[in-house]
């Protein structure tokens, strides 16, 4: 632990129900608008329809690894985050105010990653490449997108640090994502 850390003050740890449910249902949304060939950005889009593309479940054990994670205020991903069953791949984001933490939407940093589409290639759908045009960051948006990934879970807190109020998430993803040259998903 750094310094730093210590100046930091935790609000809220833990999510709601109805924050979990925002957040996988969310995710199901959008898995579901990529499987259905209806996501019509990318660099170059769209995106192809998918064959199969299942809906994510929510896993304890995922949510407990992250939450741990999450309760530390690092920003970063968590090295090590696997769990017996399969390596775990991770989404972070964070929003910050110096107004009400409420106003905080935890829907906002799930389109933040889902958002990275711009940037993805529809030719790379079938051999996954970790970076987007002009090289922009696409790893968010293609773990959530990876077909073969079913299980998720996923920490918050919500503290001070200074003069901000921040609210920070982790999602872990089972079976983890994001291997070169292996397939978002089936096209069809």
């Amino acid at each position: 632990m750094n310094v730093l850390q210590f100046s930091k003050k935790i609000i809220e740890s833990g999510l709601s129900d109805s924050d979990k449910k925002i957040v996988i249902d969310l995710h199901n949304e959008l898995r579901q608008k990529v499987a259905r060939g209806e996501e019509k950005r990318g660099s170059p889009g769209p995106q192809p329809p998918a064959k199969f593309m299942p809906d994510l479940e929510w896993d304890d054990e995922l949510a407990a690894v992250a939450q741990k994670w999450a309760d530390k205020c690092i920003w970063g991903h968590d090295r090590d985050r696997n769990v017996k069953r399969f390596t775990v791949g991770q989404n972070i984001a964070y929003l910050s105010t110096t107004g009400d933490i409420n106003s905080l939407k935890i829907e906002e940093m799930v389109y933040m990653w889902y958002d990275e589409v711009v940037h993805y290639s529809k030719d790379d759908v079938l051999k996954f490449r970790n970076k987007g045009a002009n090289n922009q960051p696409i790893g968010h948006y293609t773990q959530m997108v990876w077909a073969k990934t079913t299980k998720m879970g996923c920490g918050a807190v919500k503290y001070r640090d200074g003069n901000y109020n921040k609210f920070y998430i982790v999602c872990n993803y089972g079976p983890g994502g994001n291997f070169l040259g292996q397939p978002l998903y089936e096209t069809r």
